[in-house]
């Protein structure tokens, strides 16, 4: 068995899930409907990640996504600011949860005409605390704090020096 997820919200997000493998698979970024590279990681070890393109796709492997486990990935887009030295950044999400990209928590991804700035509203219960990590080739990959205000949103603003949340 294995299927993909997809989440819009003008970025792609992919969910792929393996299971009750017969043999080995390899995945692509075409095979999902994606043709920018992008960020992948496993739920079993959020903390490593490793480029998802055409000359690097993920191997499923049968021997782990066997019938007596299953396998979880998740993919982020990849984009880029116009800066000086083209600082690329990915929004992996919250590590805490199934869907570590929702709709419902993340409920726009804009960035200026200028691309020097990326906002991303954080949406939620009044004055939940919501960690989110970013991406981001000059800062590594990073946890930022929020607070939702009383009003259950945040901004999480990205730009190439600083990841911050207001």
């Amino acid at each position: 068995m294995f299927f993909f997820l997809e989440f819009r919200n003008s970025r792609n997000f992919h969910v792929i899930f393996a299971s009750a493998m017969k043999k080995d698979y390899t995945v692509y970024p075409a095979m999902i409907e994606d043709r920018e590279a992008g960020i992948i990681w496993s739920y079993d070890n959020a903390q490593v990640t490793a480029t998802f393109d055409e000359t690097h796709p993920l191997v499923v492997p049968a021997s782990k996504c066997d019938d007596a486990s299953f396998c979880l990935w998740y993919i982020s887009s990849v984009w880029q600011f116009n800066d000086a030295l083209h600082t690329k950044y990915a929004l992996l999400g919250e590590y805490n949860k199934w869907t570590v990209v929702s709709r419902q928590r993340f409920v726009s991804i804009t960035t200026n005409t200028e691309k020097t700035q990326t906002t991303v509203v954080v949406q939620g219960v009044a004055s939940e605390p919501v960690s989110i990590v970013v991406y981001h080739t000059t800062l590594e990959t990073q946890t930022v704090n929020c607070q939702l205000s009383a009003a259950g949103q945040a901004n999480l603003i990205i730009t190439p020096t600083t990841t911050t949340c207001s």
